[in-house]
């Protein structure tokens, strides 16, 4: 009966190998050619002391692709561990298999693996020669460092034979002198051994970290590909880099990390002081596109109406996600509305999540400035679980921080008491408040106090029937504490009150911004081979805003002195569903992946008034001209609240085709219609061709567009003032005006763009890459905030805006056009397993210059003479020259065992900013570049804590100062420019940071 088994057994193993080949040979015949692009498939999985079945079932669900094997054969039920982040199927097979003498190969698109067939050489000759005699081999698998590795998974190439390292990383195996000992683990690059007559091995791992052949998919909904692969420019900077700048906020971490990315701390400065204003390639805020995974972000419900960098636009808080979410940033370099929508003109931030599992991140930090002001601390967390099926993922991060405000205010130059300075010099001696002939300052000019708390998930599940689920998103909350200019207590000024603050005040103006957003979504394989993701998600931000320390002078003595001041609120929803298909050998190609899809989206905007103190207008205003409302921020009236909502349809279709080995070419077409202001349709055509193995010229046009946003449609907010006894406001008008359209100003409609882009890669080897792209970005029809229009100067406001004093409001206006080079290279190498470089460099040169302006309408012109104009000087400069044409990122590493040094230069070049002091010719001030040096000290202990000491503007570099005498210097208050945008000016910072590894 054991024979009848062992021959049945023996039969069915042969026929199963038989039906194995069979299947191969035939598939094989049928459609050749389509291993590649299964094999450049990514991966990003995670998996400790698991079965070998279930590594491959997790593959098999992240790949989409299916393995065929003898399970019996390859010993699925042997255990394994494999990690990977974003890298090639083909990459981690390598890695998992050959250790397990498992051969791959791809027919058809699937993957048939069977059991390596050792050579001649290694396998026993029958030459009448004793067998080798088996030996016993022991030792220690360690670290550069010294530390020990367990779980190290080892394996006899050739053969079946395996074990594994224990908790000391010590290992014993019997094996032939002669034969090939493979160690694999997890983050480290596998390592081979012949074995001779040593029978005690001491094994040094050395982690792999090929950041050069990085694989990203922004910009391409084709398969992934790397950084000389791609037809359009793409900077991918991974979580590890964006941590190591020693900075807390995750868009200070990409402002010195990639060059065309600028975003500055400011202060004194309205909604910039709540959400920092951030850009690509020296264009607007609104005009670059925020994904998480791929999916869009919601923006920031507020719309900054200060003079500076990003005057009239909405931004994209990106200081609302936990640095340690994430796996990596992807900045996409290039317009991209085709590809997925409004808004990116300039290009698109990709955050792609982290969906690793059985690690853990404890990251703090604390630092200040050296002031000795701006101190903070930080503690974050991230910690991945498997939801029990091979492939599934829950991320979970945990982020709270704290950050004092700073002062650079100069010492004031003002009055505090009276415009005499005889009588000021003596009020001060009586009041004791503030000192006579020694230098003070009232103000508080800086960055802003932030207390922030978020967490964030990320989740990722196999279902049944080849079906998966995903979701992502997270919450959060920052407190942020702002200041407003000094009021002194002058009986004549409008927002003194005396009889609350007889020796003036600092205007407080806290806000509170949360924001909170979902993702859910299903993808699966259907039909013949169609990949299909759909998905849905919401996302809010809203702002509460309250006045402080203040008053509403118009109320005098019954006057509050903390007020709510009202709220701010949008919500985006968004549906959508794509579904695309590689092709191999189609019509001649090597591959043609073709892609289209629909996205359905809804956009809310709200205002919500303040409490009435805020806005109202008291007594005070007509007999002693004090100003109405909450003094620093007026609150928002009951005629400003407003609560709209528009919808989106959009539908695209998107190719790409390596027609041959060297040639690549991309095309997508989009079209999108809106509720509110009718449908645009945009496209792209892009290429790359290899001139050899290690250079590609690659290039791209594209037209794209921007839809107004709903903030600047159907923002409402009135000021109330008191000239000559009357009351009046100054109004800041919501598009659907009608009164508007009386004077020819029509309902802002979308910004065009032309978008070009030339470039040049370039590689040696593994260890150095270089990128050269030029550009140039042409925009039609861009929407700016008007100047303020004086009713009483302007014959055709008087009849129609009575009651008001000025009126601001959006238009299309001007057209611009911005050139510029972007050069990236980088380089790194080991020099041994204990010593490693790495450097790169990276500039940004451009400049944007406004082509055209739109004529005033004849209608708002008539029977005025003077000339009016819908932008003036200082709001051209804003676009022009308020942010810096050069910026150059020099970064240098270096580490020897657990010691590493860092060593970051960074120069922002100048700008310039304008000013129209009242009554004079406009003037403007240049400031000019600066250099900035930081600097970071790195020990490693052991291989689970990594603790950094460090120091970023090392040499306290600052701006250069506003002149004195300049309007803008405001007596002391503002001694760095709030109007231009460099690198903030909070002087040298200093920090320590640990982080544990778990």
């Amino acid at each position: 009966m054991n024979q009848f088994l062992l021959l049945n057994r023996i039969l069915m193993r042969s026929f199963a190998s038989f039906a194995l080949a069979l299947l191969a040979i035939t598939v094989t015949l049928a459609r050749p050619g389509m291993g590649q692009d299964v094999l450049n498939k990514p991966v990003t999985l995670t998996l400790e002391n698991v079965e070998l079945r279930d590594v491959l079932a997790g593959l098999e669900n992240q790949a989409d692709v299916r393995f065929i094997h003898s399970p019996t054969a390859i010993q699925a039920g042997r255990r394994v561990s494999v990690a990977a982040r974003h890298e090639r199927l083909s990459v981690v097979l390598d890695r998992l298999l050959t250790p397990l003498a498992i051969d791959y190969s791809v027919v058809a698109g699937q993957i048939l693996l069977s059991v390596h067939q050792a050579n001649a050489a290694e396998s026993p000759k029958n030459d009448g020669s004793p067998a080798p005699q088996e030996q016993s081999y022991t030792g220690r698998v360690i670290t550069v460092a010294g530390d020990a590795l367990p779980g190290v998974n080892l394996a006899i190439r050739g053969t079946n034979r395996g074990a594994s390292t224990d908790v000391d990383g010590k290992f014993r195996i019997a094996a032939n002198p002669g034969e090939v000992l493979v160690f694999s683990f997890i983050g480290y690059a596998n390592q081979q051994v012949t074995l001779g007559d040593q029978l005690d091995l001491q094994i040094k791992l050395v982690e792999s970290a090929d950041l050069l052949q990085e694989v990203t998919v922004i910009g391409s909904r084709g398969r992934p590909r790397t950084d000389v692969e791609r037809p359009v420019p793409v900077d991918v900077v991974s979580s590890k880099e964006l941590q190591a700048t020693g900075q807390v906020d995750l868009g200070q971490m990409v402002q010195y990390n990639s060059p065309s990315f600028n975003s500055a701390k400011t202060g004194v400065n309205g909604v910039a002081n709540y959400a920092d204003p951030a850009t690509l390639r020296g264009l607007s805020p609104d005009q670059v596109l925020v994904l998480v995974d791929g999916k869009r972000r919601h923006q920031f419900s507020a719309l900054n109406l200060n003079q500076t960098v990003g005057l009239g636009t909405v931004v994209t808080d990106l200081n609302s996600i936990p640095a340690l979410a994430l796996d990596r940033m992807e900045i996409l370099r290039d317009g991209a509305a085709a590809q997925y929508g409004s808004d990116a003109i300039a290009g698109i931030v990709n955050l792609a999540l982290n969906k690793s599992v059985g690690v853990g991140t404890l990251k703090t930090q604390y630092g200040q400035t050296s002031k000795g002001d701006g101190a903070g601390y930080l503690t974050a967390l991230n910690y991945g679980f498997r939801l029990g099926k091979p492939g599934s993922y829950l991320n979970l991060t945990m982020h709270y921080q704290y950050t004092g405000g700073t002062n650079r205010s100069d010492p004031y130059l003002g009055n505090i008491y009276n415009a005499t300075k005889a009588k000021e010099d003596s009020i001060r001696r009586v009041r004791g408040v503030w000192p006579v002939g020694a230098p003070f300052t009232v103000g508080v000019y800086g960055s802003n106090q932030t207390k922030a708390l978020q967490g964030f998930y990320n989740l990722g599940m196999p279902l049944s029937r080849g079906w998966s689920i995903y979701s992502f998103g997270g919450y959060s909350r920052k407190d942020i504490l702002a200041y407003g200019f000094f009021r002194n207590a002058t009986p004549s000024n409008a927002n003194s009150t005396p009889e609350l603050f007889p020796d003036g005040y600092v205007p407080q103006l806290p806000g509170t911004s949360v924001d909170y957003s979902t993702v859910v979504g299903l993808n699966r394989k259907v039909g013949a081979g169609w990949n299909l993701d759909f998905s849905t998600g919401y996302g809010y931000n809203y702002l509460d805003m309250w006045a402080n320390n203040t008053t509403n002078p118009s109320l005098g003595a019954a006057s509050p002195t903390n007020f709510y001041v009202g709220r701010s609120g949008f919500g985006q929803s968004t549906t959508e569903a794509n579904l695309s298909k590689n092709y191999t050998g189609l019509f001649g190609t090597k591959s043609l992946n073709l892609a289209f899809g629909g996205q359905y989206r809804v956009d809310q905007f709200e205002l919500a008034q303040g409490s009435a103190e805020s806005y109202s207008v008291g007594p005070l205003a007509k007999t002693k001209n004090k100003a109405p409302g909450s003094s620093g921020r007026p609150g928002i009236a009951p005629e400003d609240q407003t609560n709209t909502t528009r919808s989106n349809l959009g539908l695209y279709a998107d190719v790409e085709s390596d027609l041959s080995d060297r040639l690549l070419v991309a095309a997508a077409l989009r079209y999108e219609n809106y509720s509110d202001f009718g449908s645009n349709v945009s496209g792209k055509l892009a290429a790359r061709i290899k001139l050899s193995e290690s250079i590609s010229l690659r290039g791209s046009i594209n037209k794209g567009f921007r839809a107004p946003s709903l903030q600047q449609t159907f923002n409402s907010q009135t000021t109330s003032t008191v000239q000559s006894g009357a009351i009046v406001q100054t109004k800041q008008l919501p598009s659907n005006d009608a009164r508007l359209a009386q004077i020819g100003i029509e309902n802002p409609k979308a910004e065009t763009s032309w978008n070009y882009n030339l470039g040049l890669t370039a590689k040696a080897g593994s260890d150095f890459i270089v990128t050269l792209d030029a550009y140039q970005i042409d925009i039609t029809d861009r929407i700016i905030e008007s100047e303020r229009m004086i009713i009483k100067d302007i014959t055709a406001l008087k009849t129609r805006f009575v009651g008001l004093s000025e009126i601001r409001f959006f238009t299309n206006a001007i057209n611009t056009s911005t050139k510029g080079i972007d050069f990236v290279t980088s380089y790194k190498h080991n020099f041994s397993p204990r010593s490693r470089f790495n450097a790169s460099l990276a500039f940004t040169l451009n400049q944007t210059k406004i082509t055209s302006t739109k004529a005033t309408p004849s209608a708002l012109q008539l029977d005025t003479p003077k000339p009016i104009l819908l932008i003036d000087t200082v709001s051209i400069g804003l676009i022009e020259t308020a942010q810096p044409r050069q910026k150059i990122l020099l970064s240098l590493g270096y580490s020897y065992g657990k010691v590493g040094l860092n060593v970051r230069s960074s120069y922002f070049g100048e700008v310039t900013a304008w000013e129209k002091p009242a009554g004079k010719p406009h003037v403007s001030q240049t400031f000019g570049g600066k250099n900035l040096v930081d600097l970071t000290v790195i020990y490693n202990p052991i291989k689970a804590l990594s603790i950094s000491l460090g120091g970023n503007n090392i040499f306290d570099v600052y701006p250069d100062k506003v002149i004195a005498t300049s309007a803008a210097y405001s007596n002391g208050e503002i001694p760095y420019s709030r109007n231009v945008s460099q690198f903030g000016f909070n002087g040298a910072y200093y920090y320590a940071n640990a982080t544990i590894t778990f």
